[in-house]
């Protein structure tokens, strides 16, 4: 720890952003080997600070003590989300049967959710770190400070959704908020090593519409990826409630919301071409922003690819961690290229 606090603001910042990526890819493989519930209780795992590897090292009773533990756990949060008033989650807490399924010891699958965990304190103790470098940075900047010091409370709040979300077995909408939130993170950490940066990027001017098609850009994504958490969240109902659907059959059983998804990523595409073909014009020497919209384009068509790839060949598994870390390094990237732009002059057209 001391050892981080004599490295550079802006090089633990970085820091962060990576060990962030690196455990939005991780938290995709947990989510596809279905190792969510490989810790049945938080933020121990079965119980112990280092998990079991046999389940001979776990009391015969293990199943039913862990699940006496999430209920108890649940009553506790139905009571705070009523209070809150949000009677409707409570409820489907309350009734949702898959959070009485006792889990079973899979050394597999403890291990990759373990592993996810401690990668996850690894980010907070980053964060932590980063924090109290911004506070004896020279020169000193509030922003910076007040940035880094809610990028840390808001990775403490994703850790306690996390929590929820092994109580609740994978409650849907939660996940989707846990998308959210780590979306939120991501923004927090950029615009915090952005407004660090000494050498701030010139790009001269360049037209106001630009600008405004960037942000049309990055609300079509966020869109994108909610209805990507959706289909997600189609899927895990069908593994867990309609068993007697083939995974072969998932695609074609899908509703509305998996159709949208798939053509909506052409109008992603498009709105990002246009992007290009528009800053292409200009007369102003930004080659650094052709290239990293050129950069962003080919990401966007690799994501698109990887879509395709799960709706064609019933969505293999190796390849759901790929997409979803590529959408958070697209949104990282435009919300990267917004703050570049944002912070140059545009002339009026």
């Amino acid at each position: 720890m001391f050892l981080w606090l004599g490295i550079k603001f802006n090089n633990l910042t970085r820091i962060s952003l990576y060990l962030l990526y690196l455990l939005i890819l991780v938290g995709g493989i947990v989510r596809c080997t279905g190792s969510g519930m490989g810790c049945p209780d938080w933020p121990k795992c079965f119980g112990k600070y280092i998990p079991p590897t046999s389940e001979k090292q776990l009391p015969s009773n293990y199943k039913k003590k862990f699940l006496d533990s999430r209920l108890e756990k649940n009553e506790r949060l139905i009571s705070l989300f009523s209070y809150l008033g949000f009677k409707k989650l409570s409820i489907k807490i309350a009734n949702d049967p898959n959070i009485r399924i006792e889990e079973e010891f899979n050394v597999y699958k403890t291990w990759t959710e373990y592993l996810n965990r401690l990668l996850g304190a690894l980010v907070g103790l980053a964060l932590l770190v980063t924090f109290i470098s911004s506070i004896f940075r020279k020169p000193f900047k509030n922003g910076v400070v007040l940035l880094s010091f809610f990028a840390l409370l808001f990775v403490m709040i994703e850790g306690w959704v996390g929590a929820i979300v092994v109580s609740t077995n994978l409650l849907p909408g939660l996940i989707t908020f846990h998308v959210l939130l780590a979306l939120l993170i991501i923004c927090v950490v950029i615009k915090s090593y952005f407004i660090s940066t000494i050498c701030q990027f010139k790009i001269g001017n360049y037209p106001k519409y630009i600008y405004y098609l960037l942000i049309l850009s990055m609300f079509l994504f966020i869109s994108q990826i909610i209805l990507g958490t959706q289909v997600r969240e189609a899927i895990d109902y069908m593994t867990n409630y309609l068993k007697s659907i083939d995974r072969n059959n998932f695609i074609e059983n899908l509703g509305f919301e998996f159709l949208i998804h798939r053509s909506y990523s052409l109008l992603v595409l498009m709105v990002h071409i246009l992007i290009l073909y528009l800053i292409y014009k200009q007369p102003i020497k930004i080659n650094f922003l052709k290239n990293f919209i050129f950069s962003l384009l080919l990401l966007i068509l690799l994501e698109i690819l990887t879509g395709v790839g799960m709706a064609y060949f019933s969505i293999p598994k190796f390849l759901q961690p790929i997409h979803l870390f590529l959408a958070f390094l697209i949104f990282g990237l435009q919300f990267y290229l917004f703050l570049i732009i944002r912070s140059n002059k545009y002339k009026t057209v």
